[in-house]
């Protein structure tokens, strides 16, 4: 009688949000067992799970139920969001069915942070913060766990963001969040590690050299306004990680420790879990482990000017590839639209520019001999700053028509400004987006982690799992703002 009293009482406490109450309840209820000396022994481990419930209430600030989120029509699982008092926000997901259960933990800070003198120190912490915690000091005592468990990790640095995910059998994610969780709690970053990851990153480096993608991004970001952020050289290597900072007699294991100590705040992190337990044992499981991640009170980044100025503009570069490609795209630099995810100005006009039908460019290109596929859409820069692009796949007559190409497109472009922005042409592509999230294919669980967990700080919570999938609001002026950003003045 004594404990369903003691359920009773505390289940009111916490429906009631009165951390408080439960507190002082939880109090009188330990106070009281003293005096029970019969049958209190067989509630011991309710009173110690009461007593991690109460510490997980008082960490817990906001909270979104599953009915707060927009979701698929499709999908069963069930979502919830929270709000610690550390700043840090969490979406748990409840998959019964899940065949590998997953986390992620997005920081909002990414190469463009890097310091001047040491390009690809984001991307080299990221390497670090793998090698060894306090709790767990074998370096390769995560990797390990999950190998023997079925799961993998993985990791990447953009420009803006630091993302870290893995995947594991369901039945291990306990452990696996266990370790995972002290990467962003207590990280060694070892001096005896220092030296060998630097090889790892240059070997990574050394790897992107034989991607196209990985070398045009590159020598876009290297034709940008050398004082902005984005012109760094995100991967680094050996000579920008160890030769010239040793050079300029810079300490980069001192400098790393720095660059953690100041960034990797749990108010610019963003953590997804996707296990098959219940939301309340989700919750139970990985709040203790997050709670005491400190809150620096970082600003995320933005950037209030575009990384081309007049003098990076109007010009054609030639690169040679190394697979057989011939590509010509065109970038224009436009505003930061990600603040109207439920307008999606991009989109509508990614839509138009790309279309494949009768009058459109790709169709004219086609009858002409000169492409054989055309990609047009708005392009990711950073917070502050975006473009809006046009990718022609050549054909070999094609190449000797870039002229005339350009042109065509700017035939488009002049016909799209002078209709201006069609409200049905905005709804037929509502439709159609709204059409691929209600019955869009159950993602990989490591991919959807580490796509949420990054979305977290960016976004509304009750927005995260619609974003870009679903928009309603027709807006006319920002199609408008984009399009008058379409000339040749401001294009590369």
């Amino acid at each position: 009688m004594f404990c369903q009293l003691f359920r009773s009482r505390f289940t009111v406490g916490l429906s009631s949000k009165n951390p408080s109450f439960c507190l002082n309840l939880l109090n009188r209820v330990i106070s009281l067992s003293s005096q029970v000396k019969v049958g209190f022994k067989v509630d011991y481990r309710l009173r110690i799970k009461m007593a991690s419930t109460v510490t997980n209430v008082l960490s817990v600030v906001k909270l979104w139920e599953d009915k707060s989120f927009i979701k698929s029509a499709a999908d069963s699982r069930q979502y919830r969001g929270i709000e610690l008092e550390n700043g840090l926000k969490i979406l748990l997901v409840s998959d019964p069915e899940t065949d590998k259960s997953s986390a992620a933990m997005d920081v909002h800070i990414g190469s463009l942070k890097d310091p001047w003198d040491i390009p690809g120190l984001a991307h080299f912490c990221e390497h670090m913060l793998f090698l060894g915690t306090r709790k767990y000091p074998e370096e390769n005592e995560y990797n390990k766990f999950l190998s023997e468990h079925g799961g993998m990790s993985n990791a990447f640095t953009s420009s803006e963001n630091t993302n870290y995910y893995f995947d594991i059998s369901p039945d291990y994610l306990a452990g696996a969040l266990d370790r995972f969780s002290q990467f962003f709690c207590s990280p060694l970053f070892t001096a005896s590690a220092t030296g060998r990851e630097v090889n790892a990153v240059d070997s990574e480096s050394s790897r992107n050299l034989q991607s196209d993608q990985r070398r045009l991004f590159q020598l876009d970001k290297s034709l940008s306004r050398p004082d902005h952020d984005f012109s760094k050289f995100g991967t680094g290597n050996k000579e920008t990680l160890e030769e010239i900072p040793k050079s300029k007699g810079i300490d980069v294991r001192d400098e790393l420790l720095k660059f953690h100590s100041q960034y990797y705040s749990s108010n610019i992190m963003g953590m997804c879990v996707v296990g098959r337990e219940s939301l309340d044992e989700l919750q139970s499981m990985v709040v203790p482990l997050v709670e005491g991640i400190v809150n620096k009170n970082v600003q995320v980044p933005s950037w209030d000017s575009s990384p081309y100025s007049e003098n990076e503009l109007q010009i054609t570069v030639c690169a040679v590839p190394v697979k057989d490609i011939r590509e010509m795209v065109i970038v224009w630099p436009t505003p930061d639209f990600s603040d109207f995810y439920d307008a999606n100005p991009g989109h509508y006009l990614g839509h138009l520019v790309g279309h494949e039908g009768t009058g459109s460019i790709l169709s004219e290109l086609k009858a002409r001999g000169w492409a054989n596929t055309l990609v047009g859409g708005q392009r990711g820069g950073a917070k502050g700053f975006s473009s809006f692009s046009v990718a022609v796949d050549l054909t070999d007559e094609g190449q000797e028509n870039t002229d005339e190409i350009i042109a065509l497109i700017y035939q488009y472009i002049h016909m799209l400004r002078k209709e201006g922005a069609q409200e049905w042409i905005f709804k037929e592509n509502k439709d159609l987006a709204s059409m691929s999230f209600h019955f869009k294919d159950k993602e990989s669980p490591k991919a959807y982690t580490s796509a949420l967990a990054a979305r977290l700080q960016e976004y509304p919570m009750e927005d995260v799992l619609r974003v870009y999938s679903l928009f309603d609001d027709f807006r006319p002026d920002l199609i408008n703002t984009i399009i008058d950003k379409l000339t040749p003045e401001n294009m590369r």
